[in-house]
């Protein structure tokens, strides 16, 4: 048996934080020191007893919702921070790219973080110069290369490090979800290195949100729920019970989901999504069927919104992915020329779906608010839909049409 690259043995990350309800300087003088001796901090725990092993050559998946522990468990093998309890085994060069400008000194040029990252690896100036102008041409800065890295757009800095990360021939690559803010191109050309990755015998850890990225290069992966491994195996098994996990919990609710205490990715305080309700089209109570609709069946999400100022021009949007997280569809209220004025504030915003454009799967929808340019607020799994393979009138699906929508189209035959 081979002498696994990554092994980790009932290893926990516990952080202490302040308790929300924790005494102020000021409450000392009103009241008694006996009643301020209640703790002052609570533990949480990020990672719970996470057990695997990652051999040589394989590319393991890390997937999970928003607060898993997954970026806590890339800081643990990255030894950016230190586990509670438990023993992590390494063996090889780690090469990590956890956020934009990890690893990067401000002050320094490109070129010089460059071998700064080589020497830090025990690479020679010689090695890291045998490929130092691929690094170059695959990130795309030009002459930015002897500007410091604080003049550095987050783009530049993005590409520049995964370059390296890549190119200097790490044993091990950690790669966080910070690939998905790149543009389309920069995002293929990754996913290319990837796959070159796993053909070279190197090991890596990816984490994302792309299950189709995940099915597509990964050998193995684990799910991470609540701190927690919920399963583990081949890529198509564990992301096909992830997703179906999504939607029981889906179903699982009433035909409205409250969004007050959804994790958020951002929130900057003016405007608060509360609520995203399911309704069908003829007004029938969604009931057991709720978030479940025919392929061809109209149905109507109202979305509720708590505005704390007066804010101009604030629009409402949803978006919906497919089950590989793959972006299907957008919309927000601008599209039919409605916004809220700043003299009104916003309580509910209704869009109507026609479901045609929606192939039988499983959609998970995501809602906003903004105002401008600027993101007021924004929930990336608020629900999560099923539409089934049966269409509204009962007719018999077209196994013959491909895609991931389905628009009805305006067809006319002429003949003799």
């Amino acid at each position: 048996m081979r002498t696994p690259a990554v092994r980790l043995e009932h290893v926990s990350k516990t952080y202490r934080i302040p308790r929300s309800d924790s005494p102020r300087l000021q409450d000392y003088a009103r009241r008694p020191i006996w009643a301020l001796r209640a703790p002052k901090t609570k533990d949480i725990s990020a990672l719970l007893d996470v057990t695997f092993d990652l051999g040589e050559g394989e590319i393991l998946g890390i997937i999970g919702r928003n607060g898993a522990g997954k970026s806590t468990l890339l800081k643990v093998l990255s030894r950016i921070t230190s586990p509670t309890s438990g023993c992590i085994t390494i063996r090889g060069r780690v090469a990590s790219l956890l956020e934009v400008g990890t690893g990067f000194h401000p002050e320094l040029t490109g070129r010089e973080n460059i071998y700064l990252n080589g020497m830090l690896l025990g690479m020679s100036s010689r090695q890291v110069g045998l490929v130092y102008d691929q690094i170059c041409d695959f990130a795309s800065v030009g002459d930015y290369i002897n500007v410091p890295i604080k003049r550095y757009s987050s783009g530049m800095k993005l590409r520049l490090a995964f370059s390296v990360a890549a190119h200097l021939r790490a044993d091990i690559m950690i790669i966080d979800e910070v690939l998905a803010v790149g543009d389309a191109e920069f995002q293929r050309k990754c996913l290319g290195v990837m796959e070159d990755v796993g053909r070279a015998g190197r090991t890596a850890l990816l984490v994302s949100h792309n299950m189709a990225a995940i099915e597509a290069l990964c050998t193995q992966v684990v799910w991470l729920d609540r701190g927690e491994i919920r399963q583990v195996g081949t890529a198509s098994e564990v992301v096909r019970a992830y997703l179906h996990a999504g939607l029981q919990a889906a179903n699982s609710t009433s035909a409205a989901i409250d969004l007050s205490e959804t994790a958020r990715g951002f929130r900057i305080g003016i405007a608060h999504l509360t609520e995203i309700a399911f309704q069908r089209v003829d007004r029938r109570d969604g009931g057991p069927e709720a978030w479940r609709v025919k392929f061809g069946e109209p149905f109507a999400l109202d979305i509720g919104l708590s505005v704390d100022r007066d804010v101009p021009g604030i629009l409402v949007g949803i978006g919906i992915r497919n089950e590989r997280g793959e972006d299907i569809l957008t919309s927000h209220s601008s599209d039919c020329i409605e916004m809220f004025t700043g003299t009104s504030r916003p309580t509910r915003a209704t869009v109507m779906v026609n479901s045609p454009w929606l192939r039988p799967g499983i959609y998970f929808i995501e809602v906003f608010a903004i105002s401008g340019s600027q993101l007021l607020d924004h929930v990336a799994d608020a629900a999560c839909l099923q539409v089934e393979e049966v269409s509204a009138d009962g007719a018999p699906l077209l196994s013959l049409k491909k895609g991931p929508v389905s628009p009805t189209w305006s067809w006319h035959l002429t003949g003799e």
